[in-house]
């Protein structure tokens, strides 16, 4: 656990001691924390209003004979 608050000019001073292959390390390192950065952003809101207008809309029996549509033909298909 830090309990110091590390500054840059502190990174800086222990990156000048370091070898080239644990410089590499480094730079992908830092590579994957700005992605999970990235991650963490908020997402554009992708609005789905709308989606269904003009479909005649969806009733219980129509999920009903689906699944036994689906589930039939997976039947059929077992060895």
């Amino acid at each position: 656990m830090i309990t110091k608050l590390i500054t840059k000019e502190d990174i800086l001073k222990a990156l000048e001691d370091l070898s080239p292959e644990s410089l590499a390390e480094i730079w992908q390192f830092t590579e994957f924390l700005r992605f999970k950065s990235e991650e963490r952003s908020p997402r554009r809101i992708i609005q789905l209003r709308g989606l269904w207008k003009g479909y005649a809309p969806i009733t219980e029996s129509d999920v009903a004979e689906a699944r036994r549509e689906m589930w039939g033909r997976l039947a059929d298909r077992a060895i």
